[in-house]
C-alpha cells in the first residue's frame, strides 16, 4: 500500500487546509494510506513580535522543508503566501489546488441590534467604526491600506491563529481586525460567528490583497515517486497567478518587513485570454495586462516600473 505522509503547521487553519489536500489525494491513490504530520515553526513559537522582527518568510516554512529532505514527510502543505522565494535545494511545488477568495476581510465585534453580514465596502466598513479606532494587524501591507481609508486608526500588533484572534477582538483590545477571508471560508468562521461578528469583505482596488493570498502550496521533494500524482491536484489559472505575483516579490527583493502586494486574474472570453496583474510596493501602485504566456515579462515589467518611480 501506497504510504503518504503529510507534513503541516498544527492550526486548525492548517489542518483543515491539509485536510483538503488529503481528500484530493485520496480520490487521485485511492489505495494510498494518508498521514498527518504536525511540526511546529519557529513563526508558530513566536507570538509577541511582528513577522518582520523575527526573520524572513521561512518562519512557518524552514521545519517542514527540513522534515521533507530529512524523509520524515512526504509533502507538505503550505499558505503559498508564507513561502520564501528560495526553496531548500531539492524541493519544489508540486501542486497548486484552486485559489480561494484572496480578499482581505475587516472584522469587528457585532453591535447589539445589527444585521446583516457588514457594512458593504471598504470605505463603508472603515466609516463604521468608532473614532480613532484601534486595528489589529502584523502586516505592513494591511497597516498601510488601512492607514489610507481611515488616517485616524492606530494600527496595532495581533498575532496568533485565526480564534485567538478573534477572542482578542471581542476582548475589546481592538475595535477591529484585518483577516484573509480564504482562511475564513476554509474554517466556516463568517457563517457560524455571524451573530458575533460583523464581517466587511475588502475589494481589491482599495485594499490589494498579499501576493499568493488564498493559495495553497504543495511542497516535495524533486526525486519523489508519487509527484506526478500530486500534480495531478494543479488547478491552471491558480498556479499562473502563483507564479507571477512570486515573481513579482523577486524582482522586489520584497519580504514581511516591506509593504508589498500582487494580486492577478485570468480573464477568458470564446477568443482570447487575458491576464491582468496589479502590484504595489511602498505605497505605489501600478497595473497592466497582457497574454498568460507574457505573465513573467509583465511582473517584470511592472516591479521594475514601480521601482523605478519610488
Amino acid at each position: 500500500m501506497t504510504e503518504i505522509r503529510i507534513g503541516t503547521r498544527g492550526s486548525r487553519l492548517a489542518l483543515v487546509q491539509t485536510g483538503m489536500v488529503a481528500d484530493a489525494l485520496r480520490a487521485c491513490l485511492p489505495d494510498a494510506r494518508i498521514e498527518t504530520v504536525i511540526i511546529k515553526t519557529k513563526g508558530d513559537r513566536i507570538l509577541d513580535k511582528p513577522l518582520g522582527e523575527i526573520g524572513d518568510k521561512g518562519l512557518f516554512v524552514s521545519e517542514l522543508e527540513a522534515a521533507l529532505l530529512e524523509k520524515k514527510v512526504d509533502i507538505a502543505v503550505h499558505s503559498a503566501k508564507d513561502l520564501p522565494m528560495c526553496l531548500a535545494e531539492g524541493l519544489e511545488i508540486l501542486a497548486v489546488p484552486q485559489r480561494a477568495d484572496a480578499r482581505d476581510v475587516l472584522v469587528q465585534v457585532r453591535k447589539k441590534g445589527s444585521e446583516g453580514t457588514g457594512p458593504e465596502g471598504a470605505k463603508a466598513g472603515f466609516a463604521s467604526l468608532p473614532p480613532r479606532p484601534v486595528i489589529g494587524t502584523g502586516s505592513k501591507r494591511r497597516e498601510l491600506y488601512v492607514k489610507e481609508l481611515c488616517p485616524q486608526a492606530r494600527v496595532e500588533l495581533i498575532r496568533g491563529n485565526v480564534e485567538t484572534r478573534l477572542s482578542k477582538l471581542e476582548a475589546g483590545q481592538y475595535d477591529g481586525i484585518i483577516l484573509a477571508k480564504a482562511g475564513l471560508d476554509r474554517l466556516g468562521i463568517m457563517e457560524k460567528e455571524k451573530e458575533r461578528f460583523s464581517f466587511t469583505p475588502l475589494e481589491p482596488s482599495l485594499f490589494l490583497p498579499a501576493a499568493c493570498q488564498g493559495i495553497i502550496a504543495v511542497e516535495g521533494r524533486s526525486d519523489w515517486e508519487y509527484r506526478e500524482a500530486v500534480a495531478q491536484l494543479c488547478h491552471r489559472e491558480s498556479l499562473l497567478s502563483f507564479e507571477a505575483e512570486r515573481r513579482v516579490l523577486e524582482v522586489l527583493q520584497a519580504d514581511c518587513s516591506q509593504p508589498a502586494a500582487a494580486y492577478s486574474v485570468t480573464e477568458k472570453t470564446e477568443e482570447t485570454e487575458r491576464f491582468r496583474l496589479t502590484v504595489m510596493y511602498g505605497g505605489r501602485q501600478v497595473q497592466g495586462e497582457g497574454g498568460v504566456k507574457e505573465r513573467l515579462a509583465l511582473a517584470d515589467a511592472l516591479s521594475l516600473q514601480i521601482r523605478r518611480e519610488l
